[in-house]
């Protein structure tokens, strides 16, 4: 009997490094038709052409004619960085990934937005093309990414209610109409086939799929994995039927294509890398789980699940923090760990909107508008298809700026200080969901005359938003970019965002500075590595007066100290906009540089880009 096709794969994704082996560890996935097991999965070390042990597939789950079929993977690390062939016979599957040396950080690319918005027209992009930027850039094509970090929204399902089984449902007017509609069991099977074959559709398509292949990939959800803004709509809308059944389906396949896993084995925790919450959702009927690993000997990454939790009026539960810092306390190597990047879908160092989500929120405004769009369809696109509230004060509801947020925010912001003094950590916030590239930072006020290689205050917060949906609107930058002023969150800590994108491409002067309406990605790597191969290459060049300008009189000695935050402009960069990871700022040891991607032409299938940079030092005494 010959094997139906393969409908999707192979997917990789990292798991941790066991350092007290040193082993790699991760899981390959394949999903296939009702057919019979595939073969093994061959591993070699690249050139050497040394066999590794191979690994059995594992069927995880099995549901009308389809099967997932998970293989674990793990790796011995060496001294040196290895190249990983990986072959399986049948169905016929074949690629490579990089590993690193076990002394070596991670080389990181981090991303988000990774899908369309419903009104986006066909033709106003060259489709996903970002991914061919990934995989031909400088970085990746010479020293490959060992992972790939998601930072929510790697796949949209707001169709559903377009071209979906929703569509009818979505076109009823009356929110008590809609709420009272019952999820049958026909729906169901509609809505979970619909879902799967979305998946299949986006993670087989090119460039994105050979990214998937070969990069492997560690993720957390948002809301669009979902559908748009799951979590943060009326209670009463919330707990429908057709909400809750949602819900449970994104789950499912969130599960299963993005961790590898079923959701009936999550509260076992057979995944290392689990922190699998205390109580099960309000809306999603499952414990949430967020991932905690190491990104190298010197970087530790936890990943927080914002979703599962997450009201109007709440984003996770007290136990979910809880159990956050007892597992870091108990990851962190004191002395060795340098930095945490903590994952979080939505920014939390980002302009405030509170006059505008006040504004959205009072019925002497929005009451009008409601009636002349009932009556004559004005304002229809100004509220959402579910409770009828403003279609853009569902977005603001879902901010940590959001006054409904406001309080757990900062809450958490302090906790995060305080951890970071205590263990003598950087911690570095990495989120999405804006469609645009900035970077917001907290740091110590300058009376305090700290600077910022030994102020555990000073934390930035890495926006990088869509590598594939569509920008906003200039005018939309602009407006966070006058936003942009000094805010208190107390006496202690001030925030704002950067002037990190002070020239375009043609090296005109931006007016908008501190946001960037393009698409992007970001390249995240440890100075001690690759980026001070990198530096010492572009200093030649500008030496000769034809590289990126040499930053902020940072001499590279450890007795100098780095600039306070307030007056430095780009963090640690005054600016870079040509060098493949930033070639300027700050060569202190284990600092980290990032470099954000930033798309040239929206319409060029290649996905050329510019880059922007900046460092983030260490955490010194």
């Amino acid at each position: 009997m010959s094997a139906s096709p393969l409908l999707c794969g192979p997917l990789l994704r990292y798991t941790n490094i066991d350092y007290s082996v040193p082993l790699w560890n991760g899981s390959l996935l394949l999903v296939l038709g009702d057919a019979p097991p595939p073969s093994p999965l061959r591993l070699f070390i690249q050139n050497a052409q040394t066999e590794l042990a191979a690994s059995t597939p594992q069927n995880i789950f099995f549901e009308n004619g389809h099967s997932f079929w998970r293989y674990s993977i793990s790796l011995p690390l060496a001294d040196t960085e290895q190249m990983i062939q990986y072959s399986i016979g049948n169905p016929q599957v074949q690629g490579s990934f990089s590993v690193p040396a076990k002394d070596e950080n991670m080389r990181i690319m981090f991303h988000s937005c990774n899908g369309f918005s419903v009104k986006i027209p066909d033709d106003a992009f060259a489709g996903p093309a970002l991914w061919n930027d990934v995989l031909i850039c400088l970085v990746h094509k010479n020293h490959p990414f060992h992972v790939m970090i998601g930072g929510g929204d790697q796949i949209y399902s707001d169709r559903v209610f377009v071209d979906g089984p929703l569509k009818a449902w979505s076109k009823e007017k009356r929110p008590r109409r809609k709420a009272r509609t019952p999820f049958t069991p026909q729906l169901s099977r509609d809505l979970d086939n619909w879902y799967f074959t979305n998946y299949l559709s986006w993670y087989t398509t090119s460039p994105f799929r050979e990214a998937s292949a070969s990069i492997p990939s560690i993720q957390i959800w948002d809301d669009h994995d979902i559908i748009d803004g799951y979590g943060s709509y009326e209670d009463r809308f919330m707990r429908t039927p057709i909400f809750l059944g949602i819900g449970a389906i994104a789950h499912k396949y969130y599960c299963l294509f993005q961790h590898h896993i079923a959701p009936a084995e999550i509260e076992s925790a057979p995944d290392p890398s689990f922190v699998v919450g205390a109580e099960k959702g309000p809306y999603i009927h499952a414990r949430a789980f967020s991932l905690c690993s190491n990104l190298g000997p010197r970087t530790m990454f936890y990943g927080l699940d914002c979703r599962v939790e997450r009201t109007r009026h709440r984003i996770c539960y007290q136990s979910s923090y809880d159990a956050m810092f007892d597992r870091l306390e108990m990851d962190i190597r004191k002395g060795t760990t340098k930095h945490v990047l903590v994952l979080l879908g939505v920014p939390i160092a980002y302009p405030r909107l509170v006059w505008l989500e006040g504004l959205l929120s009072s019925k002497l405004l929005t009451a009008p508008i409601k009636l002349a769009s009932k009556l004559f369809g004005w304002g229809d696109g100004m509220f959402n298809k579910f409770d009828g509230s403003s279609e853009l004060l569902d977005d603001l509801d879902d901010h940590w700026c959001s006054m409904h947020h406001k309080r757990e925010r900062n809450e958490f912001v302090r906790r995060l200080q305080g951890f970071a003094a205590d263990k003598q950590v950087r911690i570095t916030i990495l989120s999405g969901d804006v469609h645009l590239a900035a970077v917001g930072r907290f740091f110590s006020p300058p009376r305090f005359n700290i600077p910022q290689n030994k102020d555990p205050r000073y934390m930035v917060n890495v926006v990088s938003s869509a590598i594939t949906n569509a920008p906003p609107p200039p005018a939309v930058a602009k407006l966070m970019h006058k936003q942009n002023r000094i805010h208190f969150l107390d006496r202690h800590t001030h925030e704002n965002l950067m002037d990190l994108f002070r020239e375009d491409s043609e090296g005109k002067r931006r007016k908008a500075s501190s946001t960037m309406p393009a698409r992007n990605y970001a390249i995240i790597t440890e100075h001690a590595g690759l980026a001070a191969q990198i530096a010492e290459a572009n200093r030649s060049l500008t030496q000769n007066g034809d590289g990126a300008d040499v930053a902020n009189g940072d001499t590279n000695e450890l007795h100098t100290d780095l600039r306070i935050a307030k007056t430095e402009r780009g963090g640690t960069v005054e600016q870079n906009i040509s060098a493949a990871t930033p070639a300027t700022g700050t060569t202190r040891p284990f600092s980290l540089d990032v470099a954000f991607r930033v798309e040239l032409d929206q319409k060029d299938p290649e996905g050329r880009t510019m880059a922007y940079g900046f460092s983030i030092p260490a955490l010194e005494d």
